[in-house]
Parts: C-alpha cells; structure tokens; sequence
C-alpha cells in the first residue's frame, strides 16, 4: 500500500470535516473495532436551528495503540485543527498540534501499521485509495 496515497486521500478530506467525519465512520468503522473511533457531533436542536437535518461532525477521533489522532473544531464552519495525543492507560501525556499535512501522514503510518497485523484494516484502507 503506497503510504503518499493514502495521506492524499485523508488530507484532501481534512477541510470539510463533516464529510472527514463521514469517511471515518463509513470506511474505517466498518474495519476496526468501533472503540477505535469516536465522532462528536453538534446537537440535533442546533442543527435544526441552523436548517440542516442531520448534525454536523464537529470533531472524529482515531486511536491506534498510544496515539490518538484528533480532528476537531468548535463549531460548524469554522477551520478544523489537528491533533496527536499520546496516551498511556488512557491518560493523556501529551499533546501535539500538527498541520493537517504531517497529521494525515502520521495517520496514514500508524493506520499502515495496523493493517500490515489486521485484514479488515487492509481492506478498509484498500477501499479508501481505490
């Protein structure tokens, strides 16, 4: 799997984090376990308010092992801002602000990673480049 293609694929997503947000669940939810991924997203009052009918994806979530990829931004709109957090028994012992850029990469290593011990991470990341 070419590495480059794949952090193509996930940073020409990184603007429109609800249809990111989107990616994530329809793709690689499907893969990995579902406690791997997390998606916040704005509450269904404000949407309404707002004339959308389903809410917006606000922020999504991906841990792989110490690391978890963050995507997150405070309101519908507004510019996204990525995040790596190193974790260890689930206590945050770091956290790193990237540009989208080195964020998609790292996500497509660590996500590489993964699928090199774990067939159905193969195949969702194999769906995702195609």
């Amino acid at each position: 799997m070419d590495l480059e293609i794949l952090a193509a694929q996930l940073r020409r997503h990184t603007d429109d984090l609800s249809l990111y947000g989107g990616l994530l669940i329809n793709v690689l939810s499907a893969a990995l376990p579902p406690d791997l991924v997390q998606v916040r997203r704005e509450s269904k009052w404000k949407a309404r308010l707002a004339g959308r009918r389903e809410p917006a994806v606000l922020g999504v979530s991906v841990t792989l092992g110490q690391r978890r990829f963050e995507l997150d931004r405070v309101e519908f709109g507004a510019p996204p801002t990525t995040k790596v957090c190193h974790q260890s028994g689930g206590v945050v012992m770091s956290t790193s602000v990237l540009p989208a850029d080195a964020w998609c990469r790292e996500l497509a290593g660590a996500l590489a990673q993964l699928a090199g011990t774990n067939q159905a991470a193969l195949e969702a990341l194999t769906r995702l480049t195609q």
